[in-house]
């Protein structure tokens, strides 16, 4: 990730003008929302429409060395906004500072407009706004069970890195292994069934996610209650399904883009 996305050879004036281009497309965004919002006032239809606001995910912006985004569990990619608005929320303008998941947004939605839940969902109820208990634990998944792709493979390209080499080696990318991340309120623990060293941060102490502290003794303790945790889950929500097809490629025209 670090060839691809890395910031190693900008300049200065260089970070700063992605950062600038980011910002204005927040801004463009923030904009546009308040435009929809205001076309609903405008038409009477405020008080009977709900409104979610959310990102499906985060970008780096200078953190860890990078920009944009990739296969990752960082909280500069997996912490996004999410805002929530519906008649008859008596608790209107508070913030939740417990954790959610996004998967939990269409099962409050159907609960909301007095919808029956397929049990075949796999999110819950969004607390705060129901009566749903706050989360002890939230999830991450990347991958669909795929080969590595390698530094090997990502030096056969034309380009090893930028963004013609993201997007020529992305469906492999995106295809590979099954990563997982489990985090509670202190603590995130990533699980890389690949081969590369698990990751586990204190984030309570050291939200930047710098220190890898997988292999220090003390924390042998939450290591495994995160570990149980984060195997419970597999299991409920794979439920022996076939895994993802594979892209239909062979690893060689990687070279042909």
């Amino acid at each position: 990730m670090r060839r691809l996305l890395g910031v190693d050879d900008y300049q200065e004036t260089d970070l700063r003008g992605f950062l600038t281009a980011y910002y204005a497309m927040v801004r463009f965004i923030d904009d546009g929302v308040g435009r929809i919002l205001q076309a609903l006032e405008q038409h009477g239809l405020a008080k009977k429409t709900i409104v979610v606001f959310c990102s499906d995910h985060g970008d780096f912006a200078g953190e860890h060395g990078m920009v944009s985004k990739g296969g990752a569990f960082y909280e500069s990619l997996v912490h996004v906004p999410l805002i929530l608005s519906a008649p008859g929320i008596e608790r209107g303008g508070r913030v939740e500072d417990g954790l959610v998941n996004l998967i939990d947004v269409v099962p409050t939605l159907f609960r909301l407009q007095g919808i029956d839940i397929p049990r075949s969902f796999q999110g819950r109820l969004l607390p705060g706004i129901t009566e749903e208990s706050p989360l002890r634990y939230v999830f991450s998944e990347y991958g669909a069970g795929g080969p590595l792709f390698t530094l090997e493979d990502l030096n056969r390209l034309p380009e090893s890195s930028g963004r013609m080499a993201v997007l020529r080696s992305l469906q492999w990318r995106e295809a590979e292994g099954r990563r997982k991340m489990i985090r509670s309120s202190n603590w995130k623990y990533v699980h890389d069934p690949c081969g590369d060293l698990d990751e586990l941060y204190n984030l309570a102490e050291e939200p930047l996610e710098s220190v890898n502290l997988i292999t220090e003794p003390e924390n042998r303790g939450i290591l495994e209650e995160l570990r149980q945790e984060l195997l419970e889950w597999s299991i409920q929500t794979e439920g022996g399904l076939a895994p993802t097809p594979l892209p239909d490629i062979d690893r060689d025209s990687l070279e042909d883009g």
